[in-house]
């Protein structure tokens, strides 16, 4: 085998290992995704149970949640609450119809959209970078993708 051949099988073999890695990061990120929704809804869900008979979620805070245990064990990283994504979870109550928000920080644009528009109708409201989402409007989801940076803020407020 010549080196000129040699050069092209390992080019050959480079970007084959380069696909591999690419459908890697793609599945990861789906994954990380699903994680996320579905610790969403778990986490919306406990605090709803730990508040109910309560006229509104007055103390919520992270350090609270973490104590009761109504946090989903993934989004636990020591004393904090963090996404799937590396980035800060952060409740709070919300005057605003007493009901309570679950921001969440860092979100890669392409989750973005996705999670932006994940259960808008189980929500009081969703905001991407401080702009509140209309999900009855025709343009949702161009809406939604507009709103969505490199790294995005996503706050859902529910009651």
């Amino acid at each position: 085998m010549t080196l000129l051949e040699t050069l092209g099988a390992i080019l050959v073999g480079l970007i084959v290992l380069a696909g591999a890695a690419l459908g890697l990061n793609a599945a990861f990120s789906s994954s990380k995704l699903g994680e996320t929704e579905q610790n969403l809804v778990t986490l919306r869900m406990q605090v709803q149970h730990m508040f109910s008979g309560n006229a509104d979620y007055a103390g919520l805070d992270n350090a609270l949640a973490l104590k009761a245990g109504v946090v989903p064990k993934s989004f636990i990283k020591g004393e904090y609450l963090k996404n799937a994504f590396g980035g800060e979870i952060t409740l709070a109550p919300v005057s605003t119809d007493a009901g309570f928000s679950i921001e969440l920080t860092s979100i890669p644009q392409e989750e973005c959209t996705k999670l932006a528009k994940f259960q808008t109708d189980a929500w009081l409201g969703v905001d991407v970078n401080g702009h509140e989402v209309n999900r009855l409007s025709d343009t949702v989801v161009s809406d939604i993708v507009g709103f969505c940076e490199d790294s995005n803020t996503i706050l859902f407020t529910a009651r």
